[in-house]
């Protein structure tokens, strides 16, 4: 389980870097991370499909693919809160809410981040 958590956060953090930097390093370490996920996901989906989706959000995200993310944020979220992934389920609302502030939707971003402290809590 430890092994598997690391890898779902260096992709994270991989598509983070990837985000700031535009080096294409990061995004060959997202997609290695992506796949080791979706072969997860595919193994156990209700302990890592969600994890899935906010990996391929964030991925859509980066590359400019607006609806697609929303989508994918959209079922992170509400994968994570049914098989009861708490902290996931925070962190899906908080990178959802950094999407929709760059988007300029500070509606739903506000909204977003205050559920994510919400379930931080």
């Amino acid at each position: 389980v430890v092994g598997s958590e690391i890898i779902f956060l260096c992709g994270l953090t991989s598509l983070a870097q990837a985000r700031k930097t535009k080096e294409a390093i990061w995004k060959n370490r997202a997609h290695e991370s992506l796949k080791k996920v979706k072969q997860l996901a595919k193994d156990s989906p209700s302990n890592y499909q969600h994890k899935l989706l906010l990996l391929e959000a964030e991925c859509a995200f980066i590359s400019g693919r607006i609806k697609k993310a929303t989508e994918k944020y959209e079922l992170a979220v509400t994968l994570s809160k049914k098989n009861d992934f708490i902290q996931d389920q925070a962190l899906s609302y908080e990178l959802a809410g950094k999407f929709y502030t760059e988007q300029r939707n500070e509606k739903k971003a506000s909204l977003y981040y205050g559920k994510a402290h919400d379930l931080y809590l």
